[in-house]
């Protein structure tokens, strides 16, 4: 079975890294390889050579199975190492031998000069920080992506999730009841998404498309990098401001709409444009619902690697469903909150 071979494979990553190292010319190993915090995708690991510390990003094999994954990835590193150049804080991979993505046997990684900064919690959430982010966003969608359109693929699934498909396939009864419970309304969200994204489609642009907290380290300074470009696509920059500003309004964990409107306010100081907002809004259901379905086949063992991950699916399968439903509580609050900033 191609997962009980991935779960091999991951019982000898050490391994793998060290033939990367060997690859990249990124010099002797010299301290044990650790397995650090990453993202909800891929997994990251540390690593000590003669010449200097890097992390080294293992993606995942399910992902990268997908036909426009590796184009997708070479894409986002590009826009990011662009975003470098216009002064965005951020952090991409190494270009290595002329390419970002490096490929040992069937499997592929992305190699970063080590950083050290460190991811916030919802309890640590500031005034100045939201103002910050807002700023490093505003400057994103201030650069001219317009030439690279074209190699672009990356968008919202437009179409209607089935969510039955998958209720008939979970073997999990808490999440079965989870789902059933809010699929009702579920299904009336999406549509709405579905209708909305259509409407916000002739004005987008190019972005990171997930700043989320653990997305975002903070220097010595106090300042943001933006890290983990890969969902870089296109997106209504509406959109993407009020996803951001949920984000770093406590979205995931509580919701506070003073930093929501100081995040979406300090954007249009910026020179930001809160074009058709409601729809926007609505439109956002779309990525939530879009990052809820990936968990469920994760649940599933449709995407999956091993248990771990499994595990991982049903826990942001919880999360995602508690976070889409708070977003759906707080719905009026921050559509009035974005009309009086306009």
């Amino acid at each position: 079975m191609e997962e009980n071979k991935h779960e091999i494979v991951i019982d000898n990553i050490n391994e793998i890294i060290k033939k990367l190292i060997n690859k990249c010319d990124l010099g002797e190993n010299i301290e044990e390889i650790k397995r650090v915090s990453g993202g909800l995708l891929n997994r990251m690991y540390k690593v000590k050579t003669s010449k200097g510390i890097f992390a080294i990003k293992f993606l995942n094999p399910e992902v990268m199975k997908r036909a426009d994954a590796k184009n997708n990835h070479i894409f986002a590193e590009k826009i990011a190492n662009i975003a470098k150049e216009n002064n965005v804080k951020c952090l991409p991979a190494k270009v290595i031998k002329g390419s970002t993505l490096q490929k040992i046997e069937e499997y592929y990684f992305l190699v970063f000069d080590w950083f050290d900064g460190k991811a916030i919690c919802d309890e640590e959430l500031t005034i100045d920080k939201c103002r910050k982010v807002a700023i490093e966003l505003a400057k994103i969608h201030k650069i001219d992506y317009s030439k690279y359109e074209d190699e672009c693929k990356a968008y919202y699934d437009t179409s209607s999730v089935d969510w039955s498909y998958y209720i008939d396939k979970i073997t999990n009864n808490e999440i079965k009841e989870l789902l059933l419970a809010n699929i009702d309304k579920y299904k009336e969200l999406d549509e709405r998404a579905i209708e909305s994204l259509e409407k916000i489609s002739k004005n987008l642009v190019i972005s990171h498309r997930d700043i989320d907290l653990p997305n975002v380290l903070w220097n010595k300074d106090n300042e943001p990098v933006f890290i983990d470009w890969e969902s870089t696509g296109l997106v209504n920059p509406v959109m993407e401001v009020i996803d951001t500003a949920w984000n770093w309004a406590g979205g995931q964990k509580y919701f506070d709409i003073e930093k929501f409107k100081i995040f979406v306010q300090t954007y249009k100081e910026q020179g930001g444009k809160l074009l058709d907002y409601e729809d926007a809004l609505n439109a956002d259901y779309k990525a939530k619902f879009g990052w809820l379905e990936y968990n469920i086949k994760r649940v599933c063992g449709i995407e999956c690697i091993d248990e771990e991950e499994k595990r991982l699916g049903e826990n942001e399968v919880i999360r995602t469903i508690d976070e889409i439903n708070k977003f759906y509580l707080y719905y009026d609050e921050m559509k009035s909150g974005g009309g009086k900033i306009k």
